[in-house]
């Protein structure tokens, strides 16, 4: 085969071509290409015989026989061969650098051999084979499996009744134990409510000092000293406050021990509750056979819980619960006493400080009923006086008025006289003299007299500023003695008695 290597010089074919596609006029002018063939000679000796063996091998294309040969004035050294052997040029070629294929394609898809190969393997017998030996062990796979199955289910069985004979003698004693718990619960929680009494009537005093000491802060500005009935309210508060903490204390130790006891009662009641469900699986366990219309698979069934625990562990428990109740129990026993000494002292102190209290409100209220009068009988004279300033700002107020009237007139009449004599006639003579010095003195007069008006108005303001003063101080005083001797003793006459704060 001929390897085109040139094109014609003219851009036409010389005869008419039947190949698919049309020649390129060359890039380059002939002899351009001269020189560069005499350049790649050496080059192209290697690769042209690899290339003619190749094609050699390759069908004949009787087109290609049609073909004009090369002239050797174009080349073009990247041209190879497709994949069917042939070197092919077409305008497609240029511009994407591929050439496309010529395949042949056939309705034959398998030899003979593999022909043969396949229907040996659809009539191999092997499979019949193992499936007799599988049958033969499935049998007897069957039959050693129910024997073991049969032997494993008698032995749980024994097992099963052990352990609810095991269970059954547990849930008596956390039985007996969770009955007497209960009823030292009971027993705790009625001192508990007797405390709790005491608790709730030493909430009157409490709030009876606490009512006062509000009501005393709710006084005025001026009034709000620490006297003497204050200083008895706040150790009243004290007091009320100490044996409150002595009550919450004991009430808490109670409350304590009671939640303990709660606590081991819960846990024995737990216990048995967990026993008696133990109990009752086991007893549902031991009435099912293979035959029973409630047994389903359960997935998982097989595992552990996240809880489970070893054999001993299980006696110690059940062992523990039961010692840890009867411990508590006992505790709260030695509890329950000695509440009657201390209700007495704490009721006994609250009534001798609240005498005390008492006394010390009626002096500050005797003493505030004094100082109330003397406010009174300032407050009236100083009435009195702010009336008359009044009076005198009134009296300057009009003789202020009068002025304005001269000072108009004088104005006026200076005015006249400026604007309206022409001429020569506009003199400084003495009735304009006059006239002015009368301007003057006028002003003087006006100026004594707001400065007077001025102090006047300062008299009556701090006069009214004294009223104020006056009039705040005797409510305060009113206020204080409402407090006091209405609202204080209306409330204290409330206070319980010994007795109650002991709790009886």
């Amino acid at each position: 085969m001929t390897t085109l290597t040139t094109f014609p010089e003219d851009d036409r074919c010389p005869k008419v071509c039947n190949d698919i596609g049309a020649f390129k006029k060359a890039e380059k002018s002939p002899e351009q290409v001269l020189e560069e063939i005499k350049i790649s000679e050496q080059k192209q000796a290697d690769v042209e015989p690899k290339v003619e063996q190749t094609f050699s091998s390759a069908p004949q294309n009787p087109v290609e026989e049609m073909r004009p040969r090369p002239s050797g004035d174009e080349y073009l050294p990247n041209l190879k061969p497709g994949t069917d052997g042939k070197v092919d040029w077409t305008p497609l070629g240029g511009m994407t650098g591929t050439r496309p294929g010529v395949n042949k394609y056939s309705i034959s898809r398998y030899s003979l051999s593999e022909w043969r190969k396949h229907n040996d393997t659809v009539l191999d017998p092997e499979i019949i084979t193992e499936s007799n030996i599988v049958e033969y062990n499935a049998k007897t796979s069957m039959m050693q499996a129910f024997g073991n199955i049969d032997k494993q289910q008698s032995e749980n069985c024994k097992r099963l009744k052990q352990k609810a004979r095991d269970i059954f003698r547990w849930k008596v004693e956390v039985e007996r134990a969770c009955k007497a718990i209960t009823e030292e619960v009971e027993m705790l929680e009625i001192e508990r409510q007797r405390l709790k009494g005491a608790s709730r009537v030493l909430m009157l005093p409490e709030s009876i000092s606490k009512e006062c000491l509000d009501l005393r802060s709710n006084r005025f500005e001026p009034d709000l000293v620490a006297d003497a009935a204050e200083q008895e309210l706040i150790k009243e508060m004290n007091l009320v406050s100490e044996v409150r903490a002595t009550l919450k204390n004991t009430l808490n130790q109670i409350d304590e021990q009671l939640a303990v006891n709660k606590a081991a009662k819960h846990r024995i009641e737990f216990d048995w509750c967990d026993k008696t469900m133990a109990y009752n699986t086991e007893t549902i366990n031991l009435s099912l056979n293979p035959k029973s219309n409630t047994i389903l698979f359960r997935p998982g069934a097989t595992r552990f819980g996240d809880f489970t625990a070893p054999l001993e562990y299980w006696e110690f428990f059940c062992r523990e619960n039961v010692q840890s109740c009867e411990a508590a129990r006992q505790k709260s026993t030695d509890l329950r006493g000695s509440l009657n000494a201390i209700l007495v002292n704490g009721g006994r102190k609250l009534r001798t400080q609240a005498d005390k209290t008492d006394i010390s409100i009626a002096e500050t209220v005797a003493i505030t009923q004094e100082l109330c009068t003397k406010l009174e009988e300032t407050l009236l004279s100083t009435l009195q006086r702010l009336a008359d300033t009044e009076c005198l700002i009134d009296s300057l107020h009009d003789s202020i008025r009068k002025m304005d009237a001269a000072m108009k007139l004088a104005q006026t009449r200076l005015d006249n006289r400026n604007n309206w004599r022409p001429h020569g006639e506009n003199v400084r003579d003495q009735p304009h003299l006059g006239l002015i010095d009368e301007v003057k003195k006028i002003h003087e007069t006006v100026t004594s007299l707001l400065g007077q008006l001025r102090n006047a108005e300062r008299v009556r303001r701090d006069l009214m500023n004294k009223r104020i003063v006056l009039e705040r101080e005797i409510a305060s005083k009113r206020k204080t003695l409402n407090i006091d001797r209405d609202r204080i003793g209306i409330i204290r006459s409330h206070y319980p008695s010994a007795s109650e704060l002991a709790g009886y």
